[in-house]
């Protein structure tokens, strides 16, 4: 049961990460800054690359370890609380580059950005937190528990 709700957590934090991704995206084509579009400055499109990149990433993690691979077919514990720490810590990040890119209007509910910020913290928190699933991981690849 454990390995199917963390999965799912896995899942809902790569959906929150792509609409940090999409939020953050739009906001710079429409914003305008010293008469240009934000989305046209270096250091913006580089925070849009990196978001990008770790969304990719945590997608591939939710097809390996959720279902998409033939070894995913048999769900451990293990794997699904390595795609909850990932996801979940990779769309924290992704979540607080979004709500840098968007500025001081990234804590109007109009954005999302904040809502969506309080959603993560809550999918990183039930289940069993960061240091939970290291413990559980850690136990599966050294054979030895550092937890009673």
């Amino acid at each position: 049961m454990l390995a199917a709700t963390r999965s799912s957590c896995a899942w809902s934090a790569l959906g929150h990460a792509v609409a940090a991704y999409e939020t953050a995206l739009n906001y710079a084509k429409r914003r305008q800054q010293f008469g240009k579009p934000r989305i046209s400055f270096q250091i913006g499109q580089r925070r849009l690359v990196r978001m990008l990149a770790e969304v990719t990433g945590m997608q591939l993690s939710c097809l390996h370890r959720s279902g998409g691979s033939p070894s995913a077919r048999q769900l451990s514990d293990t794997s699904a609380g390595l795609a909850k720490l990932n996801n979940t810590t990779k769309a924290r990040v992704i979540w607080a580059e979004a709500r840098d890119l968007v500025g001081g209007n990234g804590i109007l509910l109009e954005n999302h950005v904040i809502r969506h910020m309080a959603d993560i913290e809550a999918i990183h928190t039930y289940e069993g937190t960061e240091t939970m699933q290291t413990l559980i991981v850690g136990r599966d690849i050294t054979g030895v528990g550092a937890f009673a």
